[in-house]
């Protein structure tokens, strides 16, 4: 997805990770050493943004295939599901926008880019979840993030408020 200042694409090595830095020292040291990795044995889609005519990262997300029990969800998600053990889902696992572009609203492109990538996706999923730093909660939980019953830090939207948000964005 690009912008008139923005491109986010799927990370490559020509893109230069060395200098990224977020605030927080997980989610940096994560981009710089492990993101290839993860990519190219398929275990997290990695997506950078980059500004227009630079291959310096100034964000990025991940992506992978998720499952969330039945026994999370909350109550008028449950009574919509079947009884399954686990639903499928996609996992959003981290998200991070480079400290000299933080307020320039690069984090919500960053989360819009990847429910719109996650709806093309040709395999069937029922949720969006985020594994939300405590700083970061009540970024997702503007955007109609709730938490998984037993456990405050899984946040979760369900497909069709994905659709929903997705179009909002769009329009």
């Amino acid at each position: 997805m690009g912008t008139s200042l923005f491109v986010i694409e799927p990370l490559e090595r020509r893109h230069d990770k060395a200098d990224f830095s977020c605030g927080t020292e997980a989610l940096d040291v994560y981009l710089q050493r492990q993101a290839g990795q993860d990519f190219r044995r398929n275990i997290a889609s990695v997506f950078v943004a980059v500004e227009n005519g630079s291959d310096k990262v100034i964000g990025y997300y991940t992506l992978a295939a998720a499952e969330i029990p039945y026994m999370r969800l909350r109550n008028d998600e449950q009574k919509a599901m079947p009884h399954y053990g686990n639903l499928p889902a996609i996992r959003l696992g981290r998200l991070a926008v480079d400290v000299s572009f933080q307020g320039r609203m690069l984090g919500i492109l960053l989360l819009t880019d990847a429910m719109n990538y996650s709806l093309c996706l040709p395999i069937a999923w029922q949720f969006f979840l985020v594994d939300a730093k405590e700083s970061a909660a009540d970024f997702y939980k503007k955007f109609g993030f709730v938490s998984c019953i037993d456990n405050d830090k899984i946040l979760y939207l369900t497909r069709k408020n994905v659709v929903k948000f997705s179009g909002a964005i769009k329009k």
